[in-house]
């Protein structure tokens, strides 16, 4: 439904005189010129409505994409939306597209209406948490661990919860990923233990939260947790986010999001080697997809880069 403006009142008046008292008439009382009086006879059907503005979008464009990456985009999407934009964008790349990423992802958001996708709103209300980022790959790695959801398990537990060991390396985004059937500082420390060798470089700083897991309550007691004790005797620095602060420890809990809507949601696990397999080939996954905080690079790409 078009809403009557003033200007379409306006032309309407004009035309209505132009009938009565003839052209060139109405092009002196409303101070314009004949032509335009006689376009706007032309479109007048006795509404205001036929009088309105038209469209001055052009039908072309020199620099409109053509149909042909329109398939390439629709194909890409299909196959690497999950990843991300950024990583949609290297693909697009390696197959010969030759757009800004500014104007890919415009496309993508257009082909996504068509296809009635809903894209979730980022809240951006809140204060965001400046953060002091690493350095370079291992000066600082965010721990933490996270509850495997139930649903996704379909296989007899014995009760047993699983959980999910989580590190991520602040520069490059790298992490590695650990299941475990306990959330206990035996786990914790253990993993600990062999993160420099997954990871590939050597850690400077880990930052975690207040969990039981990591640390004791040192209103309690002051004694150091098996998994401190590790650490010191790796020689790898501690340091502990503030309580009731999980943005602090904001990559490792966003990345636990990423894991519960990409991941989880959409895995059934038949067996506990079937988890552990699958969370590993996850895990390979994740390293390796581009991302555009990186500069369209990938996890273990910035590491290799440093390293050489």
């Amino acid at each position: 439904m078009k809403i009557i403006t003033e200007e379409m009142n306006y032309r309407k008046q004009m035309c209505e005189y132009a009938i009565k008292h003839g052209v060139t008439e109405a092009a002196k009382r409303y101070h314009t010129y004949r032509k335009f009086v006689y376009r706007q006879l032309e479109r007048y059907d006795g509404s205001a409505k036929s009088l309105a503005f038209k469209s001055r979008k052009p039908h072309k464009h020199p620099s409109q994409h053509t149909e042909s990456e329109y398939e390439l985009l629709r194909h890409i999407r299909k196959y690497y939306q999950r990843d991300g934009l950024a990583e949609m964008y290297v693909q697009a790349l390696k197959r010969g597209h030759k757009r800004s990423y500014g104007s890919m992802v415009k496309q993508i958001s257009k082909i996504n209406k068509e296809s009635g996708y809903k894209v979730k709103k980022i809240r951006t209300s809140y204060q965001k948490h400046i953060e002091a980022r690493g350095k370079y790959p291992g000066d600082k790695v965010q721990v933490d661990i996270k509850y495997v959801p139930k649903e996704s398990i379909k296989f007899d537990t014995l009760d047993k919860k699983y959980y999910q060991i989580t590190a991520i390396d602040e520069y490059s985004r790298k992490r590695k990923l650990k299941k475990v059937d306990e959330k206990s500082i035996t786990h914790t420390s253990k993993f600990i233990v062999t993160l420099e060798k997954e990871l590939g470089f050597k850690i400077n700083t880990i930052q975690t939260d207040n969990g039981s897991e990591f640390v004791n309550n040192h209103e309690e007691t002051k004694e150091l947790t098996a998994f401190e004790k590790t650490l010191k005797r790796l020689g790898i620095n501690h340091k502990r986010t503030r309580p009731y602060s999980p943005w602090q420890n904001g990559k490792v809990e966003r990345s636990h999001k990423i894991d519960t809507e990409k991941f989880y949601s959409k895995q059934e696990f038949t067996s506990e080697d079937d988890l552990i397999r699958k969370v590993n080939r996850y895990e390979s996954r994740y390293n390796n997809v581009s991302r555009k905080v990186l500069g369209f690079k990938s996890p273990n790409e910035i590491v290799e880069q440093y390293l050489i």
